[in-house]
């Protein structure tokens, strides 16, 4: 099994090393707010492109009014960049990672992201925005 998720997190890490590179965010500690945490490698790879693209798409079409309002921040953090390793020491992140968070609450979502966000990204939208939901309500 060890052997497995290591050849996976090669996987990523290897494959993440190539495309394109998109404007950092900035993560807020217990902030009131929700916020999606995106980290990605430098350089970014089709997985990571693909997260992004499905998760900017929900959060525009379905969650336009709380992204105005401020309620839901989209966060992308650069996971080798000194902003990134804060933030990703403060929520324990280990490199390429999706997390939904409001102050002391943390979901990690990544392997529904990187699993899924790509080859089947209905299956994606729909984690996610169930975990959206419960932050709502």
């Amino acid at each position: 099994m060890r052997k497995i998720f290591a050849h996976i997190s090669l996987f990523l890490l290897i494959s993440c090393s190539s495309g394109s590179q998109n404007e950092e965010g900035t993560f807020a500690e217990d902030a009131g707010y929700i916020q999606v945490v995106l980290f990605h490698m430098q350089k970014r790879c089709e997985s990571c492109d693909a997260v992004e693209l499905e998760t900017l798409k929900l959060l525009d079409e379905e969650y336009a009014e709380e992204l105005n309002s401020g309620i839901i921040k989209f966060i992308p953090l650069n996971y080798q960049s000194e902003n990134g390793k804060r933030a990703a020491e403060i929520l324990r992140a280990t490199g390429q990672t999706l997390y939904v968070v409001k102050g002391e609450r943390v979901s990690n979502l990544t392997s529904a992201a990187f699993m899924y966000a790509h080859t089947h990204p209905s299956y994606y939208t729909d984690v996610l925005r169930r975990e959206l939901d419960q932050y709502l309500e």
